[in-house]
């Protein structure tokens, strides 16, 4: 059974298009906790979990290398926009498209980062109105989790960031990555 972890970001850029992007790693249920083992040896000291903005270059260049031998692999739904669009529409867009391709992917269980009660609500009333389109089947099951609580998130937040960041010039990460990224570019 194939499993997804989704995380997202986003990046403000004054002088040009700001970047929204989520990211999707699928792995096989019989890997996940050799991977989430491997994850949680990546953390350092007593912090909480891996959140690649607050990692140095050196560490995001270690994290990159380990994900790179790691039996997952990533969909990256990223979505350029001026600064009239609001956040919450440029996340239901990738989230629609993420959601579509992980399903497509044959994904049966999907756990995005939690955010907020009432910001999982509108991911939750998303899914739902995905649901009854029938775009989604409703055997996709979709859970909200806190990234502190599943290291399998921090994977995505990881390949999310190496994708921002490729974005912005710094490549040397996502290049790390790119043979096992799928990337999508919403209009």
């Amino acid at each position: 059974m194939l499993t997804a972890y989704v995380d997202e970001s986003l990046r403000r850029r004054p002088h040009d298009d700001s970047v929204y992007a989520m990211a999707a790693v699928v792995m096989d249920a019989a890997d996940r906790e050799d991977v989430r083992v491997d994850l949680e040896s990546l953390r350092l000291g007593k912090s909480p979990r891996l959140h690649w903005r607050d990692e140095s270059p050196t560490r995001q260049l270690a994290i990159a290398e380990r994900l790179a031998g790691m039996p997952i692999r990533g969909i990256v739904a990223v979505y350029l926009h001026g600064r009239e669009v609001r956040t919450e529409r440029a996340r239901r867009r990738c989230l629609e498209r993420l959601l579509i391709e992980v399903d497509k992917a044959g994904v049966a269980a999907v756990f995005i980062e939690s955010r907020t009660p009432d910001q999982d609500h509108l991911d939750r009333g998303l899914l739902t109105g995905l649901r009854k389109a029938r775009v989604l089947p409703k055997s996709l099951t979709v859970r909200w989790q806190p990234s502190a609580s599943e290291p399998l998130l921090w994977a995505a937040d990881a390949v999310v960031g190496a994708t921002t960041w490729w974005l912005d010039g710094q490549t040397r990460y996502y290049d790390l990555l790119c043979e096992r990224v799928h990337m999508i570019c919403l209009e």
